[in-house]
């Protein structure tokens, strides 16, 4: 059996299986962690051109790095600015862009690269496994911190009306909040501007739709590009990748 080429999307998460990536220039709006999944590294150049080997590394939100992961078998587990762990991920880097990062085994269920690489969970259980990989993290700590429910709710509701939209001034409207309060509440509880986190939601639904097999017209349309070489693009920006690859037999499962 060869190596999945697989992805997996949550509400609040994303995660794939691949081998032999390589990426350009990216700047995402998640929390990544990579992970290889043998003994050998991938490798990750930042913006100023340092090129360094991972094992395993946690890349922050909106960091601007390349990936070459050669022929490795490779995890990428990507948390959205709606879960929990992209904020503990995010005050467990502080300051830094990209940090290497060791997991303790013994936190994790055994043999479970095995079953990851042979798509053998459980839907259950492989969610479980996205909450339990930040966990086993060395030096992890998880962390306190308030929740307003209205910036859930539409932060929620960004992702699931698509692919219909509202104004920012509907959406305050919905939660009894002007277009500016709504404005500086998102960014301050999710560290992301609302106008950004629309942007990403539409990326995040144009994955999923290209991976499913629609056509590159049909899914710009659908995210509300004029084109597909706009959509192409930007998506190339997000993600380093071009729809062709996501195409390329990927398969998708929607939890």
């Amino acid at each position: 059996m060869g190596f999945p080429n697989v992805l997996y999307v949550w509400d609040d998460r994303f995660l794939y299986l691949t081998e032999g990536i390589a990426s350009g220039y990216t700047q995402r709006h998640t929390v990544t962690l990579l992970l290889s999944l043998n003994d050998t590294p991938f490798t990750l150049c930042e913006s100023g051109g340092a090129v360094q080997p991972y094992h395993a590394a946690l890349v922050g939100k909106q960091v601007t790095r390349s990936l070459d992961a050669g022929s490795v078998p490779l995890l990428s587990l990507n948390f959205d600015p709606q879960s929990y762990e992209y904020h503990a991920l995010s005050a467990f880097l502080g300051e830094e862009g990209v940090k290497a990062v060791t997991l303790d085994d013994a936190a994790l269920p055994a043999d479970w690269v095995r079953r990851c690489t042979s798509e053998a969970f459980e839907d259950a259980a492989f969610f479980r496994l996205t909450t339990q990989l930040p966990r086993a993290i060395i030096g992890y700590q998880p962390i306190r911190m308030p929740i307003d429910m209205r910036v859930m709710h539409i932060a929620q509701k960004i992702k699931k009306e698509l692919p219909l939209t509202s104004t920012v001034a509907e959406l305050g409207e919905e939660v009894g909040l002007s277009q500016d309060r709504l404005t500086h509440l998102f960014s301050e509880s999710l560290g992301i501007s609302i106008k950004s986190y629309l942007l990403w939601a539409r990326m995040r639904r144009a994955v999923e739709c290209i991976a499913r097999g629609d056509t590159l017209i049909s899914v710009a349309h659908d995210v509300g590009f004029s084109d597909s070489a706009h959509l192409t693009r930007t998506l190339k920006a997000f993600f380093g990748l071009t729809p062709s690859f996501l195409a390329r037999g990927m398969r998708l499962h929607m939890k």
